[in-house]
């Protein structure tokens, strides 16, 4: 892709003539100035002119690497679940009941969403949902979620259902609500564990311990699980 020989960037927003950065580094470079316009913002009154100004380069350039705003958006939504995946993978390391995983997961979701509250915000904007690109990419992780209990159609319902309910809750404890994290936590893992154990076979459940599938529990031997009060 070509780049800008005129500008480059130190911290967010600030110029120096004549120097170019490789096109992958300003296109991160990009996306962390976005996060910081979207911050707090309806997306719908953010411009590229913007996100453009903020990153230190032209207007041109930011529709060369993103296509529309749009596009930025789809691409700082893709990134933030990337890092959310990889959260979550550390999270689930060494944790041990089923109850154990539920709430790492939870608490990892809470605390990244605060952690990227901009992005985050993402998920429930009616324009970053209906682009093609964040369409595909939320249907491909649901598919890789459902693979993760098996494949079944039954999988994918129930990979829908948990992180819809993880989004959704997420969303509404960021949204000015008082709620501590740990009682949030709280709530939420009691929640989706009464629905996994009113399964048949939730205690043949686990979740996997690495990548996007670690949101949705699959099929395992079966052992003694116990609720996250037991």
């Amino acid at each position: 892709m070509a780049d800008e020989a005129s500008t480059t960037e130190g911290p967010v927003g600030a110029r120096s003539p004549r120097t170019r950065l490789e096109p992958a580094i300003r296109r991160e470079r990009i996306l962390d100035a976005a996060e910081v316009v979207f911050a707090g913002r309806d997306v719908t009154t953010v411009t590229i002119e913007e996100v453009a100004e903020a990153a230190g380069v032209s207007r041109a350039l930011v529709y060369s690497y993103f296509g529309d705003k749009g596009g930025v958006i789809a691409a700082l939504y893709s990134r933030s679940f990337e890092q959310l995946d990889a959260e979550l993978s550390r999270a689930l390391e060494g944790t041990g009941s089923l109850p154990q995983r539920i709430r790492a997961v939870t608490e990892c979701y809470l605390r990244f969403a605060a952690d990227h509250a901009a992005a985050w915000a993402l998920i429930g904007s009616a324009e970053a949902l209906s682009h093609p690109e964040i369409r595909l990419a939320r249907r491909v992780r649901f598919e890789r979620m459902g693979s993760a209990w098996g494949g079944s159609p039954q999988a994918r319902i129930l990979a829908r259902a948990l992180v819809g309910l993880l989004e959704a809750a997420t969303l509404e404890w960021l949204d000015g609500t008082e709620v501590p994290l740990d009682d949030a936590v709280d709530l939420v893992c009691r929640t989706v564990w009464l629905g996994l154990s009113g399964l048949e076979d939730h205690e043949g459940l686990h979740f996997p311990t690495a990548g996007p599938g670690a949101v949705v529990p699959r099929p395992t031997a079966r052992g003694t699980e116990r609720s996250p009060r037991g």
